[in-house]
């Protein structure tokens, strides 16, 4: 032992090193597995270059009565996203936040940072906060909650720099081995997301509904429920 208590001796200096040197290697290698998880994510996704897909469509937006439709939603690798009604009127603004993982995901690259773990319903899922390595992206941050054994994600929570935060929660079924969803709740500030002119012309009362400031907290919710998918079978926009 050390007769000084100010001066650290050869074993302690050494133990310290140990400690700092186990630290920094978890610190890595939970560096790695982030991204090992991202390319997983990612590699699930990429599977699917095309979709077209049949969806019933609720949307609850306090200040807006708009009744449930049903849909026809499109997706092109990389990043080409659109839900049309029967009656060609296209319900999310083209650039605007998307409702698809795929879309939000494919041909982007992003840092990947983990963020320790969460429960969900059963399920622990890992967090991954995604920073875009692109500046001046649309996309400031995006969290994602991963079942590590499966790659796919339930929710993800992004925030933009025009339309605020939106939160995506995901459940899947028979289409899970590509990563696609039965159900998908889009979550969204009613002030900030704009739904198109098409849309807001379409509904009763529009102009003078559309001037009332929305109830309670000032959320808006799309909801899909998927029933069947086309999956690369080649699709035009």
């Amino acid at each position: 032992m050390c007769s000084n208590e100010k001066i650290f001796c050869p074993d302690m200096k050494r133990s310290m090193l140990f400690l700092v040197s186990i630290l920094v290697g978890a610190a890595s290698v939970s560096g790695q597995d982030a991204d090992m998880l991202l390319a997983k994510v990612k590699s699930k996704l990429q599977q699917v270059k095309d979709y077209k897909a049949d969806a019933r469509l609720e949307t609850e937006v306090s200040f807006m009565n708009i009744p449930d439709a049903r849909v026809k939603v499109y997706f092109r690798h990389p990043d080409q996203f659109r839900i049309v009604k029967e009656n060609g009127v296209s319900i999310l603004p083209k650039g605007g936040p998307s409702v698809s993982l795929n879309s939000l995901l494919s041909g982007k690259e992003f840092v990947a940072v983990p963020g320790g773990y969460v429960t969900l319903g059963n399920r622990k899922l890992a967090i991954l906060k995604l920073l875009p390595v692109t500046e001046n992206n649309e996309v400031v941050l995006t969290t994602l909650l991963v079942e590590e054994s499966s790659g796919l994600v339930f929710r993800s929570t992004t925030t933009t720099r025009e339309s605020g935060t939106f939160e995506t929660n995901l459940e899947y079924g028979k289409y899970a081995k590509w990563g696609l969803p039965e159900k998908v709740v889009f979550i969204f500030n009613a002030n900030s997301f704009k739904l198109p002119k098409a849309v807001t012309m379409e509904y009763e009362g529009s102009k003078k509904a559309a001037a009332q400031k929305p109830a309670g907290d000032g959320k808006g919710k799309i909801s899909l429920f998927y029933s069947a998918y086309d999956i690369n079978k080649g699709i035009s926009f």
